[in-house]
């Protein structure tokens, strides 16, 4: 549901919920969560094109998840397999300095994706469709 239109720019509210949110037994289950969340959406005219309270879908690209998943599991996996691999064998260096390393090798590797976010934004582009009944 469209939350604000401003100018090109639309927040779309969306409702996350578990895969098992469905089920009859969910009350009972503590796996069972709902989490609402804000798309922003940029599109020419917007403003006259859609409504606050508005039903759409927000939709992207099967390649853009699969670079968001690259991204955000891929590299670390490999960068985690790599160097531990490399500091335990070849640096032979102690399980805890392994790992200290590679928190903070982490821990870079993300807020180096955190400052590229604008540049990131740009691959990642939603786009609204009404939805239909």
């Amino acid at each position: 549901m469209i939350a604000s239109v401003v100018g090109n720019h639309v927040e779309v509210n969306i409702v996350q919920v578990a895969a098992c949110s469905e089920c009859k037994a969910r009350s009972l289950c503590a796996s069972s969560e709902r989490k609402e969340k804000i798309i922003d959406v940029y599109e020419e005219d917007a403003a006259s094109r859609h409504q606050v309270g508005e039903r759409v879908k927000v939709c992207g690209t099967l390649s853009m998840g699969k670079q968001a998943v690259r991204l955000a599991f891929g590299i670390p996996l490999v960068v985690i397999a790599v160097w531990m691999l490399v500091a335990m064998v070849v640096l032979k260096l102690s399980e805890l300095m392994s790992v200290g390393i590679l928190a903070v090798v982490l821990a870079l590797y993300f807020y180096i994706l955190y400052l590229n976010r604008d540049r990131l934004a740009k691959h990642f582009a939603f786009w609204i469709e009404k939805e239909t009944d």
